[in-house]
């Protein structure tokens, strides 16, 4: 039984005597490490990577034990062969970028099962800090910025158990965190003061359902972002005066004017035109409307989310502040906004925006005529009805109220869930289902439009947004939308079929008209748990620390540096700058060698000790007999011939107290060192 029962714990002996060793420790460390990161890059990483490097982890801890061996050589290299011919063959479809992530986190697998010496040790650090800076491409929330700095401390953790054999584990945690201690006044001026360039590359371009919205819109396709929460954008407003109302808060993204039956997109006519009258330098209708006298225009600011795109969200109309926007940001005849480069991280984007002022016709005749444009293949009921409503009705105007009462009054309903469309999905919506999201409205009402020679189009963006604070906005995936613009008058007039339906989309948001209508937009088992007093006010408090990292250290780009440098040194130039970077160097220069020149030591001699040394140097000054290196009892048989008695008698009570302070432990009180200060003065005299 003593047997058995030795056998079943030998294996956690084993190895609870290996974790005693600090290299095991050290790859015990690293192992979390590593299986920290592949659960913060979940996203771009293929199953198959992250089983490889779950199972890596396991055959490497358990490889601390004596009872298991580590894989040889030659079946890594299998591995690695294998892993490169999937990583081939997949490479094509996830895109580059995610494809070096995966390569990287493979050869990380695999290192990880190798790793024995010194020097793979380190390069298995130096490839988890590249995965760190990868982790940071996909997510640059303050919550990330948690995770990794603590996966970076596990690494200098696992590195300095590694180096320091003999030395406490204790103290080797307390190093490493003098270290990042020291680290963090270094990184906050190079944070503040270094010039902010910018990306040598440019990501490439995502998938909508990953960034939001799309520039081609089939119905339902808006309603897939109603199961996300992600946050689109935040916008602050200098006052809370001057946030706009619910029913206001059309974020204007894109006009899609084209329709081929199935799909609305951007025209490529459009596009043509746009091109051609930039090329011209034709001023667009926002440019002209910015240079007028804009003092009753409201500025704000938006800090969008990384889409990958060029569009920009905005209040219609608005236009951007380039001398305050590290991006350049261009505005179009339709009244939409592009930035120059796609938006690859958070970016502060600087509005001003014109309630007061109409969206004009900027292209005339052209933008009319590419309006009425309509596919000919099937929804011919529509059609029908459209020509119906034009003969009707003789303006504009009328003909749009009638399809909105349509909708108000025609038995139609809102929801996320509509029935299947693959064939005249107009005719269907119109008269069959009569039910469906918001681009469903929107599409079937530009096409009737169109159908009675009324130029319209669809617009999408989002409309409203939930109240952070008192004067900024938070719009998130779920509040995408689409409405309706028709052209009366020469001007572009909003219409949004879904208020007709559902009016409470509008002026509650999605959710609580999904409420009201007996649907959710999500449901889940924490769903219930999620709406609890706790977690919603938990949730308030991580959105606004993550509003507050978005505003004060993500949007601190190179727009918000100089600002900051011509609130502390007035108009910049070159000499200033030249003056500040130098200023910066040598801080940090100041720094360092505060932290690392030696220091001269503290004086611990004792009383006794401090008037020894001097009454040696008056005796040695006196009579000319240098101690050197002999002893204390040497010197004295050399100067008491020397010294007259007084002195000698003085001489020789120092030197005993010295001996009992210092070698018989017996520390001197006040009247002790009152005494050798006699002494002392009692010698000077003799001498």
């Amino acid at each position: 039984m003593i047997r058995d029962t030795l056998n079943r714990t030998y294996p956690f002996n084993v190895f609870s005597t290996a974790l005693h060793q600090p290299r095991a420790v050290a790859i015990l460390l690293l192992c979390f490490a590593f299986s920290c990161l592949l659960f913060s890059l979940t996203a771009p990483l293929m199953t198959w990577v992250l089983m490889l490097g779950g199972c890596a982890i396991v055959v490497r801890i358990a490889g601390l034990s004596a009872l298991h061996s580590l894989p040889t050589t030659r079946t890594v290299n299998l591995l690695a062969v294998l892993a490169v011919f999937t990583l081939t063959w997949f490479g094509f479809s996830i895109g580059l970028l995610d494809s070096m992530i995966n390569l990287l986190t493979v050869a990380c697998a695999l290192k990880v099962m190798l790793v024995e010496k010194k020097r793979d040790f380190h390069l298995l650090i130096c490839a988890c800090l590249f995965l760190i800076g990868c982790g940071f491409i996909s997510s640059l929330s303050v919550f990330a910025w948690f995770g990794y700095t603590g996966i970076l401390a596990l690494l200098l953790f696992s590195t300095a158990i590694y180096h320091g054999a003999g030395v406490p584990t204790k103290k080797s945690i307390t190093f490493v965190g003098v270290l990042i201690l020291q680290a963090s006044p270094i990184a906050l001026l190079l944070f503040l003061l270094l010039p902010q360039l910018p990306p040598l590359w440019q990501m490439p371009t995502s998938k909508s359902t990953q960034t939001g919205l799309s520039d081609t819109v089939t119905p339902g396709d808006i309603a897939s972002l109603a199961t996300s929460s992600s946050l689109a954008f935040s916008a602050t407003f200098e006052s809370a005066a001057q946030v706009p109302d619910t029913t206001s808060r059309y974020w204007r993204a894109m006009t899609l004017e084209h329709f081929d039956g199935k799909t609305w997109s951007i025209s490529a006519k459009r596009k043509q035109a746009e091109q051609q009258l930039a090329y011209m330098g034709r001023p667009t209708p926002l440019s002209t409307m910015a240079s007028k006298d804009t003092s009753y225009a409201t500025a704000y600011e938006l800090i969008v989310e990384p889409t990958s795109q060029t569009w920009l969200f905005a209040l219609s109309p608005s236009a951007p502040d380039n001398r305050a926007n590290s991006i350049n940001v261009n505005s179009r005849f339709d009244f939409t906004l592009r930035a120059n480069t796609p938006i690859a991280s958070k970016k502060a984007f600087y509005l001003r925006y014109f309630p007061n002022e109409k969206i004009t016709n900027g292209m005339g005749n052209f933008e009319a005529q590419l309006n009425l444009q309509m596919s000919k293949n099937g929804n011919e009921k529509t059609r029908a009805w459209g020509k119906r409503l034009a003969a009707q009705y003789t303006s504009p105007r009328d003909i749009a109220n009638a399809i909105m009462r349509e909708f108000q009054q025609g038995g139609f309903r809102y929801t996320l869930s509509p029935n299947a469309m693959p064939t005249d999905p107009i005719d269907r919506f119109l008269f069959e289902a009569r039910a469906g999201f918001c681009a469903h409205y929107a599409g079937a009402m530009v096409y009737a439009l169109r159908a009675a020679n009324v130029p319209a189009r669809m617009v999408t963006g989002y409309q409203g947004g939930s109240t952070l604070s008192d004067r900024v906005l938070q719009i998130r995936q779920y509040d995408a939308h689409a409405w309706v613009e028709v052209l009366i008058d020469n001007d572009w007039v909003r219409y949004d079929p879904t208020s007709a339906v559902a009016p409470s989309r509008l002026t509650l948001g999605l959710e609580e008209a999904l409420e009201e209508l007996g649907e959710s937009r999500q449901s889940s088992v924490l769903e219930r748990f999620g709406n609890a007093k706790f977690f919603t006010t938990l949730q308030n408090w991580f959105q606004q620390l993550d509003y507050s990292w978005s505003k004060w250290v993500l949007g601190f780009d190179n727009a918000a540096q100089t600002s900051m440098l011509e609130d502390l040194l007035g108009a910049l130039s070159p000499q200033k700058m030249r003056v500040v970077f130098l200023s910066a160097i040598g801080l940090i220069a100041l720094i360092l060698a505060l932290y690392f020149l030696p220091k001269r030591q503290k004086q611990t001699q004792t009383s006794s000790h401090r008037a020894l040394l001097k009454a040696i140097k008056h005796i040695e000054s006196k009579t000319k007999t240098v101690r050197g290196n002999k002893s204390l009892s040497a010197f004295r048989k050399d100067v008491s011939p020397q010294l007259n008695s007084e002195a000698l008698v003085a001489f020789n009570q120092i030197c005993e107290q010295f001996e009992r302070e210092n070698y018989a432990s017996q520390s001197g009180d006040n009247s002790i060192k009152a005494k050798i200060k006699h002494d002392l003065r009692k010698l000077k005299k003799a001498l």
